[in-house]
């Protein structure tokens, strides 16, 4: 284990290799009753590592999971040190992430940047979002999504009667574990995606890691299964959110809620402007409450956001959308 102090605050960055027993896990829950302050990014071995622990390190407020390269010259050695050293930067400069709406980091992988000169858009007034008139929810979330996505799925209800539609970016291995740890905890039934999948109410689909889902034209009986494949990356990840929200807007006549929650970039900015033309409501989540404000600021900005929410408030209206 290896920890940064950061400027004089108590914060600081922890990294921490997990073994594939669970004492790393004790280790993340004792930091965090130490100093919630503390931003812990976990480190793996790709050949030795539990993807059942990891899973559990990210439901417990780890940042991430990063891979460790196995040779020390290669490109992802690089790539490894240069993440860490912006994830650094960002600490420094912003405590906690700090979630200040009219600052900006110039690095548009962590938060969108703002373009000199050019004024932001200016919010609409819209309605808040009605109740009961969606056929489909479609949930996008990165970097701290894992921890409020086990928080919004321990309470949802099991007879939602729409189908709920998740990407999250997390590494490849690790998204078939993460269903089966949110299923267990949630009476809805989840699952990771496979090609072919009818989309079902009550149902969540979370989309493979390393596979772009989408969604199928209806059917004579109406009927939408679940599509994968493996184009290039979008964004620079795969899923992608703009991906799968593109398909939505092109299979669902409108009657859609998007839902987009804490993560790096701007993933989802362009599905959800598509899928406003058909008609969609989106909810963000607060600055306040993200882990990173990249994701949804990116999506309030540029005026496409009708509410901006907390988790617990998220929760209840995904509640009442599915009735």
């Amino acid at each position: 284990m290896l920890m940064a102090k950061l400027n004089n605050t108590d914060s600081g960055l922890v990294l921490l290799t997990l073994s594939p027993d669970m004492g790393g896990i004790k280790i993340i829950d004792a930091i965090r009753n130490a100093n919630a302050e503390h931003t812990i990014i976990v480190t793996y071995d790709p050949d030795d590592h539990d993807s059942d622990v990891l899973v559990q390190a990210l439901e417990m407020g780890a940042y991430e999971c990063a891979e460790v390269p196995e040779q020390i010259h290669g490109r992802g050695y690089k790539e490894f040190r240069l993440h860490l050293l912006t994830v650094i930067g960002l600490l420094r400069t912003r405590k906690r992430f700090s979630t200040r709406p009219d600052t900006a980091y110039k690095n548009k992988f962590f938060m969108p940047e703002k373009k000199e000169g050019k004024p932001l858009k200016k919010k609409r007034v819209l309605p808040k979002v009605p109740v009961g008139r969606f056929d489909i929810i479609a949930i996008a979330s990165s970097t701290g999504g894992p921890e409020i996505l086990t928080q919004i799925f321990s309470i949802l209800p099991g007879n939602l009667k729409v189908p709920i539609l998740l990407v999250q970016h997390i590494p490849r291995d690790m998204t078939r574990y993460f269903a089966k740890s949110l299923n267990e905890k949630s009476e809805l039934n989840i699952f990771q995606a496979s090609h072919g999948d009818e989309i079902l109410p009550s149902n969540v689909y979370l989309a493979p890691g390393g596979e772009h889902m989408t969604v199928s034209a209806p059917d004579f009986q109406g009927r939408r299964q679940i599509y994968l494949n493996q184009n290039p990356p979008v964004n620079g990840v795969r899923p992608s959110a703009d991906i799968l929200f593109e398909s939505i807007a092109r299979s669902y006549n409108g009657k859609i809620l998007a839902v987009v929650l804490t993560g790096m970039g701007e993933d989802g900015k362009n599905g959800v402007a598509q899928m406003k033309k058909t008609g969609c409501v989106c909810i963000t989540q607060t600055a306040r409450s993200c882990v990173v404000y990249g994701m949804p600021r990116a999506i309030d900005e540029a005026g496409l956001s009708d509410e901006q929410l907390d988790p617990l408030s998220i929760t209840q209206k995904i509640v009442m959308a599915g009735q």
